[in-house]
């Protein structure tokens, strides 16, 4: 079970870093939208799930947060008060697609 601390710190780091992001990226590349943030329980590490479109944009997107995370981990440090910044590691959400998958099926059942 995540602590209160946990939970209120990675829903920061989310929209902290969504917000840089959304000023930060270029669209060209395609448009990332985080979707969740999770924080280990020593808050050592941060999982950013994101999700690209368009979708054959995924690897330049990816390309382009982990050139970004250098600064990125400068404007957390600038906009989120605490001793320690955890690592971060960028992941693509899945659950879109996968959602987007299961409805083509319905959709063919019927």
């Amino acid at each position: 079970m995540n602590s209160r601390r946990q939970e209120r710190l990675a829903a920061l780091y989310q929209k902290t870093i969504a917000s840089y992001l959304q000023r930060e990226l270029r669209p060209e590349k395609g448009i990332a939208v985080v979707t969740k943030a999770e924080l280990s329980k020593k808050l050592d590490r941060l999982l950013i799930y994101y999700s690209v479109w368009p979708d054959q944009e995924e690897k330049n997107v990816l390309k382009s947060l982990e050139n970004l995370k250098p600064e990125l981990k400068l404007h957390l440090a600038d906009k989120v008060k605490t001793k320690f910044l955890p690592e971060m590691e960028f992941r693509l959400d899945e659950s879109e697609k996968k959602w987007l998958k299961i409805e083509d099926l319905l959709k063919k059942t019927k």
